[in-house]
């Protein structure tokens, strides 16, 4: 009977991945906006019962990226500086890893650069991802369109001649990145766009609720902490909410981020840098500026405790939180935010929100030797629409190159 069960076992986790290998999976039909016409509730389903699902077995290893040939369409029509074929190459070379095996969305994407024997990369770079904690076609693979430009070379079609005339936001950043991972998360629900039901297997369900998000992003880091030994060398970028996630891993070992005291926040080395692009730094005034938008329906689908919600925003933390916490010792850090004034979605008085925490109304500069304050910080204009930044890729690359330049100071 034991030889049974485990036979049924093996072969529901070989369907399970079978059917999601990959980010055809991951990234599905369409991509949503950050806020919706019509704000939705949560899906409740009180008589499912999911209890008998057989979770995917992962023991943290990589799993294949089975793509259709099609696969680069799950871009739109965002992909207009990087060719589809170039992509599918890309593709070839990422493989998926698990973090944890509770829910398929507990995944990272992992690129690996070929180095010749006389570079020696020290950094690494980790990317979350945005969509307001619930959109399910915004997902780790909306990384590839920038990496598939950081990465420039021959193999993928794109030259590198051309660099070196150019500014530092086109600078060849190759040489110094041993790796790239862009994060999966488990995800709250969006049950009109992407409904689930009693046949939904447990480890698909996106249920989650805050802190879940982060407390996700922060194993994925540990896992690969872990397993790569980069302890705080490394530049953690992150998108919308993404950049959310990002600037408050950097309080993580000393504050819950959430109210209920029974949870504990997994413990990472926080990062040299943080560049936070597009993102919402306090979810009070962005519901405040925009009445009628729809987002603090949004913000409670993922956010359900009230008292969360500032607990939630990176603005509500003083200076001497990130002073204490993240540059704790004296150690130097850096935080570059980037944001376009045609964002569409998140305002602009997004990024003065963070400027009155860290003090600097315009900026401070980050070149080489001139940084005073323990933690540097920079405000970058960007040009695009707020899903055109990743989704095109370019500016995210761009600013990506920018923050590297800065990291290699600290």
């Amino acid at each position: 009977m034991k030889r049974i069960i485990r036979y049924m076992q093996d072969q529901a986790v070989q369907a399970a991945e079978q059917k999601h290998s990959g980010t055809a999976y991951l990234s599905p039909r369409e991509q949503e906006p950050h806020h919706d016409s019509q704000p939705h509730h949560h899906e409740t389903s009180t008589s499912t019962d999911h209890s008998n699902q057989v979770p995917p077995q992962t023991n943290h290893t990589a799993l294949p990226l089975n793509r259709p040939l099609d696969h680069a369409k799950q871009f739109h029509t965002h992909h207009r500086t990087v060719s589809a074929s170039t992509l599918e190459r890309l593709h070839r070379d990422i493989t998926r890893h698990q973090y944890a095996a509770d829910n398929i969305w507990q995944s990272y994407e992992l690129y690996l650069p070929n180095h010749t024997v006389d570079q020696n990369p020290q950094f690494w770079i980790l990317y979350i991802h945005g969509g307001y904690f619930r959109d399910d076609s915004v997902t780790a693979a909306s990384f590839q369109p920038a990496l598939a430009q950081l990465i420039k070379t021959p193999k993928y079609g794109l030259s590198l001649s051309h660099l070196a005339k150019l500014g530092d936001d086109q600078e060849d950043i190759s040489s110094y990145v041993a790796g790239y991972a862009s994060i999966n998360y488990r995800l709250s629900p969006r049950p009109q766009k992407s409904p689930q039901g009693p046949k939904t297997p447990a480890y698909e369900l996106r249920n989650a609720e805050w802190p879940d998000h982060v407390h996700d992003v922060l194993m994925a880091i540990a896992h690969l902490q872990d397993k790569y030994g980069f302890e705080d060398r490394y530049l953690l970028v992150g998108h919308s909410v993404g950049a959310t996630m990002a600037l408050l891993s950097t309080l993580s070992s000393t504050k819950p981020l959430t109210s209920d005291i029974s949870v504990c926040s997994p413990k990472i080395h926080p990062p040299l840098a943080v560049l936070a692009v597009s993102g919402i730094y306090d979810f009070g005034l962005l519901h405040d500026s925009n009445p009628d938008s729809g987002y603090d329906e949004l913000t409670r689908n993922a956010i359900r405790r009230p008292e969360d919600i500032d607990l939630a925003s990176p603005a509500r933390y003083p200076l001497t939180d990130y002073n204490q916490i993240w540059a704790h010792g004296g150690k130097k850090t850096a935080l570059i935010v980037a944001h376009s004034k045609d964002d569409g979605l998140v305002d602009w008085n997004q990024v003065e929100a963070i400027q009155k925490v860290f003090g600097h109304p315009k900026g401070s500069d980050l070149n080489v030797g001139e940084q005073s304050a323990p933690i540097g910080f920079r405000v970058i204009e960007i040009n695009g629409a707020h899903n055109d930044i990743w989704g095109h890729g370019t500016a995210l690359a761009k600013v990506i190159r920018r923050a590297i330049r800065v990291t290699r100071t600290l």
